[in-house]
Order: C-alpha cells, then sequence, then structure tokens
C-alpha cells in the first residue's frame, strides 16, 4: 500500500511502512515514473527532489488532475484546507494550523463511528507531517490534504482557502474549484529577435519561469548558429537546410544586406525565414513546459511582425488573438503585467458571460435548471454539462441511490447529510462535464446555490 505526495516537484510516492520516499515519482499529469526520469525540466530523479532542488516547483493543478483523483475509489476521506504562511521565518504557523485541524479530524472521524485502531491508521501519516520541517517550510497561501485508506494527497495551493475539515466518502472538491477560478493562469511569452522571457500570471501576481533547462535558442543569432538542434528545412525553405550559408549577424540581430548581391524583397523574405525557424524552435520547446504549466491561455509580448509569424509557426492550441505591441526586451515584468491584466480580465468576464447567456438560452428550450434537486439529479446520471455554483454557497440533504430523490435538510438539524453541491461538482466532473464557481453578483438568481445546462 503506497501514499501518494503532491511535493513542491510533482508527486512522490511512498510506502506505508517506510519513513522516506521511494524513487517513485508522478508528474502534475498524473502519469508515473521510474527514478532518472525529467519532471519539469528541473528534477531527475526523487533523489534530487529531496537534496538537489531548494526552490519550490509548485504543482499547477488542473480539473483533469481533479477527475483523476475522482475516479478513485474511496471509503473513507479526510479533506483538510487550511491558510499557510510562504515566508520561511513564519511555518512554524503552518504546523499550529495543521495541528489543529488534526484534532478536529480525529473528533470526526470518532464520531463517524470508527473504531480506534482504523482512526490511527487514517490519522497517523497526518500526523508525522508534523515533524516535517522541510514540508512546512516550501509552502504557499494555502494548502489541502486528502487523506484515505490507501493514499494522502497534499497540494499545495496559491490561494487562501476557507479553512475547513471534512470527513467524507469522497474528497471535498469544491475549494479546489474555486481556487482554479480565482488562482487561473495565463502565460505570457516576451519574445524578440534577440531575447526571449516566460511568465504566468495569476489575477494578483506575475512570475518568471525558469526555462534555463530548455534545449533551444535564446536569440535568432544562437538559432542560426545550431540549426542542426531542428532542422530549418522543416519550414520547406531552400535557404534554411544543413549546410547552407549562414549571412553574418549585425549588431541589431539583422543579417548583413550586401548592396549590389541581393534584391531588397528576397533579403526581406530571407530574414523572414530564418526569424520563422527560430520562432519555430522556440514554439516547439515551449509546448512541454506549456503543459506542465497546466496548459494556461498564453499570450505574446513583442512586435507585430514577430508576433505575425510566431502565430503562423506555433503549434499551442491556446495561443489568444491578443497581444502585447512593441519590443519588451527592457520592459520591467511588473510592467508588462499592468498591461497584459486587461486581457486577462476581458478574458474571465467573457467566460462568465458566455455561460450565463448559455444557460438562458437552453433554459428557453428546457435543457437547463435552477432548481437544486434537480441539478442534484441530473449530475448524478451524467446529464449535467457545465455546473454554475455560487461562491461561498453550502447545500446539504441526502440523494436516495434507490428512488434518485434528492431532498434539502438543514445541517444544523440532522447528523450525516451530504454536501450536496459538493455531490453535484464531483458526478460533473466524473462525467466530464465543466465545473464553473461564479460570483453572487454573477451567479444565476440571487439566491440560487447552482444551476446547470444539461446534455439532455
Amino acid at each position: 500500500m503506497e501514499l501518494f505526495e503532491h511535493s513542491q516537484y510533482g508527486v512522490v510516492c511512498r510506502p506505508m511502512e517506510a519513513p522516506n520516499r521511494t524513487n517513485l515519482v508522478m508528474n502534475p499529469q498524473g502519469s508515473v515514473a521510474r527514478d532518472n526520469v525529467l519532471i519539469a525540466g528541473i528534477c531527475e530523479s526523487a533523489v534530487d527532489i529531496q537534496n538537489d532542488c531548494p526552490e519550490a516547483w509548485l504543482m499547477h493543478l488542473t480539473r483533469e488532475d481533479i477527475r483523476a483523483f475522482l475516479s478513485e475509489d474511496h471509503d473513507t476521506v479526510v479533506s483538510i484546507y487550511i491558510r499557510t504562511e510562504p515566508k520561511a521565518y513564519r511555518s512554524e504557523q503552518n504546523s499550529l494550523r495543521f495541528r489543529s485541524a488534526l484534532h478536529e479530524s480525529t473528533k470526526h472521524l470518532e464520531d463517524r463511528g470508527l473504531h480506534r485502531t482504523a482512526v490511527h491508521s487514517l490519522i497517523s501519516p497526518l500526523r508525522d507531517l508534523l515533524d516535517d520541517e522541510r514540508f512546512w517550510l516550501h509552502q504557499e497561501n494555502g494548502l489541502a490534504l486528502f487523506r484515505s485508506q490507501s493514499s494522502l494527497e497534499t497540494v499545495r495551493l496559491h490561494f487562501e482557502p476557507a479553512e475547513s475539515v471534512r470527513v467524507a466518502d469522497a474528497p471535498y472538491v469544491v475549494p479546489l474549484l474555486e481556487g482554479l477560478e480565482t488562482g487561473e493562469r495565463h502565460a505570457l511569452l516576451a519574445i524578440s529577435r534577440s531575447a526571449l522571457r516566460l511568465f504566468v500570471c495569476t489575477n494578483d501576481a506575475i512570475e518568471e519561469i525558469d526555462i534555463g533547462d530548455l534545449r533551444m535558442p535564446r536569440s535568432l543569432a544562437e538559432s542560426m548558429r545550431y540549426d542542426d538542434l531542428q532542422k530549418p528545412e522543416s519550414l520547406n525553405h531552400p535557404m534554411t537546410g544543413p549546410g547552407r550559408a549562414l549571412p553574418r549577424m549585425s549588431p541589431s540581430g539583422r543579417g548583413d544586406r550586401k548592396h549590389g548581391i541581393h534584391g531588397h524583397g528576397e533579403s526581406d523574405v530571407r530574414d523572414n525565414t530564418y526569424l520563422a525557424a527560430y520562432l519555430h524552435q522556440v514554439d516547439t520547446a515551449l509546448l512541454k513546459r506549456l503543459h506542465d504549466l497546466g496548459s494556461p491561455p498564453l499570450t505574446l509580448a513583442a512586435v507585430n511582425y514577430v508576433s505575425a509569424i510566431y502565430r503562423g509557426v506555433s503549434k499551442y492550441h491556446r495561443l489568444t488573438s491578443e497581444a502585447i505591441e512593441g519590443n519588451p526586451d527592457e520592459v520591467r515584468a511588473e510592467e508588462l503585467y499592468e498591461r497584459v491584466k486587461p486581457i486577462f480580465d476581458a478574458k474571465r468576464r467573457t467566460k462568465v458571460d458566455d455561460a450565463r447567456s448559455r444557460f438562458h438560452e437552453l433554459a428557453a428550450r428546457g435543457l437547463a435548471t435552477a432548481y437544486l434537486p434537480e441539478v442534484v439529479g441530473a449530475a448524478d446520471v451524467g446529464r449535467v454539462d457545465t455546473l454554475l455554483v455560487r461562491r461561498g454557497a453550502s447545500a446539504w440533504g441526502r440523494l436516495d441511490q434507490a428512488s434518485r430523490e434528492v431532498t434539502v435538510a438543514d445541517a444544523s438539524e440532522e447528523p450525516d447529510l451530504d454536501d450536496l453541491l459538493d455531490l453535484a461538482a464531483r458526478r460533473t466532473l466524473t462525467s466530464h462535464g465543466t465545473v464553473l464557481v461564479l460570483e453572487p453578483d454573477v451567479m444565476i438568481g440571487a439566491n440560487t446555490p447552482a444551476a446547470a445546462t444539461l446534455r439532455y
């Protein structure tokens, strides 16, 4: 039996009986690999993860990660969400919050009627984390932990979750989905003929991503010096094949143009071909890194003609139509963020507006509902295409599997009720639907906890 821990570098698998990590590693996309496998382009083995990678490489959670976790069978699951301090000198606060959550978890398990041995079996690996100083030193703004009899999942969060402890027959996932909306990532590529930088942006921050390990040129001049890395003849132009003479580069990054040898038009075509080869190499190398980041939308910061050529050669499916115009080489990250944030905000508003419009359109055809029992019942049988959940809402009740009847009840008056919103979210995700968490002021109906568009 094995425990899986989402470390800052990936997911490390360790046997329950052994105190140390083994060399099994799972990357953030869920595939398992043996040791000496490159993980996110940074660490090459579980030993490297512990000893040679001091910088935290955070897991970039996606809906696919959550869906894969939900596909596992569970009996009893402890779900813990706590706020954490990213600053090392305040790391003691993290373990103190966790200690309090452990006490509450133990009480919930005992109230559930589990035998003392079963309670100890579930809590013991969680308690071991209290003494793991390295674990608490490398935190972000929040932490989610899911403990079942077969696994322990820990996920560092970029956002501050509402602190909670749940014990149920499935993991509590709505806070993760809320975080995906709040902390949704967008990528920004600042690129020119002479330099490139990759950033990840959230609602309130920008972070440059280390791409030093990627095998790709960092400039047009460098691209022209090692075209054997990725043969430019793949672009089907005779001037760029192996063995062709390459032009000398001027300080501006453009090839020298000798009058009387080439016409102006031919020089431009040649320059654009070399530039296209360079951008193609960059795009190909970045595909894997962007995938590791959760395949976020990618916006370009570049002069117009560089953006146009990049779009022509790019294979990345989430390249946005908008761009930041101008040479980005001397622009600070903070200034880039201020210029790209309106683009990201507009895309978020468009996504919400589209979801609301589609709901009203389908409601007129009987394919949408905001009546909670209908929403939950439809999600349970895989009918929900898109589930809309109001942020901060809660709804408790029961779903009778025999009669398919859903009843809403008061959690303060009846014990052992199901969280109906979390149930609907889990069922929607496992049926390959979409779950969006909306702010109260844009939710369908003023007091509606959930709404759904239906497949049939």
